[in-house]
C-alpha cells in the first residue's frame, strides 16, 4: 500500500519558461554607448553596421519534462522584479513593478517588489494541496505573501503591483490574479491573441497596487536602512521559525485598516482561469513591455521564432557538441524570443515619434504624449506543451 500511495502519475503537459529582464538604467547605459558606436560607424572609415543588443537577462528552463528546475524569488530589474516556483504538478510565476513614486520620498521601490515576490515564492512552496493534480490558487498565494509581508514587520516600504499565476500541468489550465497594470496576453498555437488582459488602474498612469507605509517621519524607530537604502530586499523566515501566533495573525489578516485608508489590497486583484491547448503561448510582462510593444508586434515576433522552432522540430536530432552534449536549439531559440520581446520594448521606448499604447492611452486620458515610456521591462513565456503529441528528441530540453 505504501509503494501505491507513492506512485504518482505524471502530468500530461510540460513547460517551457523563459524569463527576460532589463533596467531601465542598463538600458539607458547601454543607449548612451550604442548612439555613441552609431555616430563613429557614420564617418566614411567606419563602414561596420552596429547591431542593436541590449544587455537583456534572459533564463530558460523546462518545467515537468524531467529537466531540473530550481526555484527564483527575484531578480534585478530595476523596480521590477520576477519569481517562480514549482508546487506539485504547477507551476506558479509572476511579476513584480515597484513604483517609483517612493523615490521622491527616499525609499526604494525595488525593495518592495523584490520582497514582494520572494514571500510569493516562499507562500507558493508552503501551499497545501493534498493531490499532486490539485491546482494552486495564485490569489491566496498573493494575499498569504502579502499578509506575511506586514505581520513580519520588515522595513520593506512602498507599493508594487502585482501578477501572479498558476499554470497546473496536470490540466493545462491556467489561473491568474492580477492587481494593477502588470498584464499578459495568451497566444494561440498561431501566435495570435486570443485573450489580452486589461489594466486596473484608479486613474491614468495610477495602478492598483500593495503598500506598506513607512513610519511617521517623527518615529525615531525610522532610519536610512528602513527607508530601503542599502538592502536589496527581504526574504521571510523560514516557516519553522514562524511562531503560531505570527501565523495565526498571517491567515486571519482581513485588510480592514486598508480599505480605511482607502488603500487596495489582494481582495481588489482581478482573477480569471484559461483552459490552454499544445503549443499556447502565455506572454505575461510589467508596463514596462506593453506601455511601448503592440500586441500585434508580439504576435510577429513570436510567430517568427515559433516557425524556427518547428523547423527545428520536423529536422533531425541536433548535432552533439564536443562533450557529446546535444545543443538545445530549441531552448535557445525559445529564449531568442522572450530577448527579442524585451528587447523591441527598449527599442520602441527610446523613439520619440513612436505612437506608443502608452502614448495613446495618455491621449485618451486627456494628456499630450509622444514617443514610448523609458521603464524597466520584465518578461515571462510560458510555452505549453503535450506530452503525446511533443517531438521525441525535442521533448526534453
Amino acid at each position: 500500500m505504501a509503494s501505491l500511495l507513492s506512485n504518482t502519475l505524471a502530468p500530461r503537459f510540460h513547460a517551457v519558461l523563459a524569463s527576460a529582464w532589463i533596467s531601465k538604467r542598463a538600458a539607458a547605459k547601454y543607449i548612451e554607448e550604442y548612439v555613441e558606436r552609431v555616430q563613429l560607424e557614420a564617418k566614411p572609415e567606419k563602414r561596420e553596421a552596429v547591431a542593436f543588443a541590449p544587455p537583456v537577462q534572459v533564463q530558460v528552463l523546462g518545467i515537468g519534462d524531467g529537466s531540473e528546475y530550481a526555484s527564483l524569488d527575484a531578480v534585478d530589474g530595476g523596480e521590477d522584479s520576477l519569481f517562480h516556483a514549482r508546487v506539485k504538478q504547477n507551476l506558479v510565476y509572476g511579476v513584480s513593478d515597484g513604483v517609483g513614486g517612493w523615490n521622491s520620498s527616499g525609499i526604494d521601490p525595488s525593495v518592495f517588489s523584490r520582497s514582494l515576490t520572494a514571500y510569493a515564492t516562499a507562500a507558493a512552496e508552503r501551499s497545501f494541496l493534498l493531490h499532486d493534480s490539485d491546482e494552486a490558487d495564485p490569489k491566496g498565494i498573493l494575499r498569504q505573501a502579502y499578509a506575511a509581508m506586514r505581520h513580519d514587520g520588515i522595513p520593506a516600504y512602498g507599493s508594487a503591483t502585482a501578477l501572479v499565476m498558476s499554470l497546473s500541468l496536470a490540466a493545462a489550465k491556467l489561473r491568474t490574479a492580477q492587481l494593477g497594470d502588470s498584464t499578459y496576453v495568451v497566444l494561440d498555437s498561431r501566435q495570435r491573441a486570443r485573450f489580452v488582459s486589461t489594466e486596473q488602474q484608479h486613474q491614468f498612469n495610477t495602478p492598483f497596487q500593495l503598500t506598506i507605509l513607512p513610519p511617521g517621519s517623527g518615529d525615531p524607530r525610522r532610519t536610512d536602512a528602513d527607508a530601503g537604502k542599502g538592502a536589496r530586499f527581504f526574504r521571510p523566515q523560514p516557516a519553522a521559525q514562524i511562531s503560531a501566533a505570527a501565523k495565526e495573525a498571517i491567515d486571519q489578516d482581513d485588510f480592514g485598516d486598508l480599505r480605511e485608508d482607502r488603500l487596495d489590497s489582494p481582495a481588489d486583484a482581478q482573477e480569471n482561469t484559461h483552459a490552454l491547448e499544445h503549443n499556447e503561448l502565455v506572454v505575461a510582462a510589467t508596463d514596462g513591455l506593453f506601455d511601448n510593444v503592440r500586441v500585434d508586434e508580439v504576435e510577429r515576433l513570436a510567430e517568427r521564432f515559433m516557425q524556427a522552432i518547428a523547423k527545428v522540430q520536423r529536422g533531425p536530432p541536433p548535432p552533439a557538441t564536443a562533450a557529446g552534449a546535444r545543443v538545445p536549439a530549441v531552448k535557445d531559440l525559445f529564449g531568442g524570443l522572450a530577448y527579442s520581446i524585451a528587447a523591441q520594448a527598449v527599442a520602441n521606448y527610446i523613439q520619440k515619434d513612436l505612437r506608443s499604447p502608452f502614448a495613446e492611452r495618455a491621449k485618451l486620458a486627456g494628456w499630450s504624449y509622444a514617443g514610448g515610456k523609458p521603464d524597466d521591462v520584465t518578461i515571462m513565456l510560458a510555452w505549453i506543451r503535450d506530452n503525446s503529441k511533443a517531438d521525441g528528441h525535442h521533448a526534453k530540453l
